[in-house]
């Protein structure tokens, strides 16, 4: 791995300079293609002729141009750490596009690095790296375990793509739809919809249905056709003893070659390609009786694309959306149900692949504690069969279209915005995650928001010491990012946490960290030293009330 730093530097291997305006070098290249840079630095990039710089993720309020140079831009990643890319926009029209990892001291003080140079930059991206894989692999296993019920709603309002987000939705999407899928397409196949077709043309006199003057006015264009009778035949006596072998005609019959069938082919061909890509993903490398249901699902679907009622089907070309045999046929309308939820905008899945594509770190952690609650929640409730009902609304809505039910009744929101009036008594706010006794959109007055938790990837964090608390405050975020103690969650998300309970009126407000240590304060003003979700709650309901935050760490999971 060649790793160059090019901070300052008037040459490099990308056509334009680069440097920051912090203390040391923070801009370095891997292997003479791609930028290395690290957050809350201030980066200055000078490029010739450079019209625009954009990086996807970055409003553009964070990227400035420097005057008086008009070549001259600035910007800082904040909380971020993964990929992305640097875009230029040239005044001739040209663009150029560079591929970039963001880093963090974060990573180094995971490794006992206390001063980033050079050297250690490698050790900083194999960390990288491997906290990623880490982070995907366990959200995978622990996804595959849980249930999902993927919900559709009455009304399709939701946008579709050509395909599904990913394969970790597509095998709960075929988990949950087990039946629902082949029962489609049998129905269609017993019920299927033909076409009558009129085929005009040069046929057969025996094929065809009736006599009419183009008929006879063809005989006389084609005399190639006309042979000697051999038997009386009527029309001979009119042709000096010939009869035609062709003549021009129409043709009826029916064929199962419609729109809506070649629709149906399309669907179960699209089907079978992405039950072939689960499979050929390590997900259900641990889970053999996963694996051998899905084989056995998969083997239907290309059984059912074995019948020869799809050879006269050709391919879809344009989508019936008007078709009513679409809309109202039996197993028609359940298969294009089916499609659109396959296809459907999802943003549950949609930012989790989009976190795996950039190995976006805050992101990716952030569905990792969710999945990792839902677990210990059922563990602490003593309800092992819980399940996460994802609905397809097109968006998250001010109701929440993602959370995780247990057998008690009580609900884990996924990013749910809480109004006012209803919930907070000030302005709407969305905590991560959110523990409902109950369903809160119904009208029942007996349900209450329990608590709610924050996932906070932040590890550089000030310690346990009075005085560092009280220093937080003067000297700011500075403070916070260079400070070197043990790992702790955030004091302004410990403010945050205080900022849930009180507008909220919930009973708990925790801040989740990938840190070494927990403490809660008990609204009693007593703390609670290396506390745990079961300190916080139990079977029987909540333990403990006040705000604290607590270790999820998923190299020690």
């Amino acid at each position: 791995m060649r790793v160059r730093a090019i901070c300052n530097a008037e040459e490099s291997e990308f056509p334009f300079r680069i440097g920051s305006r912090e203390n040391g070098c923070w801009a370095y290249s891997l292997e003479g293609r791609e930028l290395i840079l690290f957050e809350w630095k201030n980066y200055w990039l000078d490029a010739d002729n450079a019209e625009n710089v954009v990086i996807p993720g970055l409003p553009k309020s964070e990227i400035e141009k420097y005057p008086p140079a008009d070549n001259v831009f600035e910007f800082i990643f904040k909380n971020y750490i993964g990929k992305s890319r640097l875009i230029i926009d040239f005044q001739d029209g040209s663009r150029m596009e560079f591929p970039v990892t963001v880093l963090s001291e974060k990573l180094a003080m995971m490794k006992g690095i206390l001063n980033v140079t050079e050297e250690y930059v490698p050790v900083l991206i194999d960390t990288f790296n491997k906290f990623a894989e880490k982070l995907t692999g366990d959200i995978s296993r622990m996804s595959l375990a849980l249930n999902f019920s993927i919900e559709s709603p009455t009304v399709f309002t939701v946008e579709e793509g050509d395909e599904p987000v990913n394969e970790l939705f597509a095998y709960h999407y075929f988990k949950y739809n087990r039946d629902r899928i082949p029962e489609a397409f049998e129905t269609v196949m017993n019920r299927i919809k033909r076409k009558l077709v009129l085929e005009e043309g040069l046929l057969d006199l025996h094929d065809v249905d009736e006599v009419n003057l183009d008929m006879l006015v063809s005989i006389l264009h084609h005399p190639e056709y006309l042979v000697k009778a051999r038997d009386r035949v009527l029309i001979a006596k009119y042709l000096k003893g010939h009869t035609p072998t062709k003549v021009l005609g129409y043709r009826r019959y029916e064929t199962e070659d419609t729109p809506e069938n070649r629709f149906v082919k399309y669907f179960l061909n699209l089907l079978i390609e992405w039950s072939q890509r689960v499979l050929d993903t390590s997900m259900l490398n641990n889970n053999r009786d996963g694996e051998a249901e899905f084989i056995e699902f998969l083997n239907e679907l290309e059984f059912i694309a074995t019948n020869p009622l799809w050879d006269e089907v050709g391919e879809m070309t344009l989508f019936p959306y008007s078709s009513r045999i679409l809309l109202k046929g039996d197993g028609y309308r359940d298969l294009l149900q089916l499609y659109r939820e396959f296809t459907a905008y999802i943003p549950f899945f949609s930012e989790l692949q989009r976190a795996i594509d950039n190995k976006d770190i805050a992101t990716l952690y952030e569905y990792w504690v969710f999945f990792r609650l839902v677990e210990k929640l059922g563990e602490i409730l003593s309800l092992k069969r819980s399940k996460i009902y994802v609905n397809l609304t097109g968006e998250l809505s001010d109701k929440g279209n993602v959370y995780a039910e247990f057998e008690n009744g009580w609900r884990l929101y996924y990013n749910r915005k809480l109004t006012p009036k209803r919930w907070s008594y000030t302005v709407s706010l969305r905590p991560d995650f959110s523990l409902f006794n109950g369903n809160p959109d119904s009208l029942n007055s007996e349900v209450e928001l329990i608590g709610v938790f924050d996932a906070k990837f932040k590890l550089d964090i000030v310690g346990l010491n009075s005085e560092d608390i009280e220093e937080f405050d003067e000297y700011g975020a500075d403070f916070e990012r260079t400070a070197n103690y043990e790992t702790w969650a955030k004091l302004e998300d410990i403010y945050k946490m205080h900022t849930y309970k009180d507008a909220l009126g919930c009973k708990f407000a925790v801040a989740i960290y990938p840190g070494i240590n927990s403490i809660f304060w008990k609204s009693s003003k007593e703390n609670v030293e290396n506390f745990t979700l079961m300190d916080l709650l139990d079977e029987y309901g909540v333990k403990l009330t006040g705000i604290g935050y607590i270790s999820f760490n998923l190299l020690n999971n």
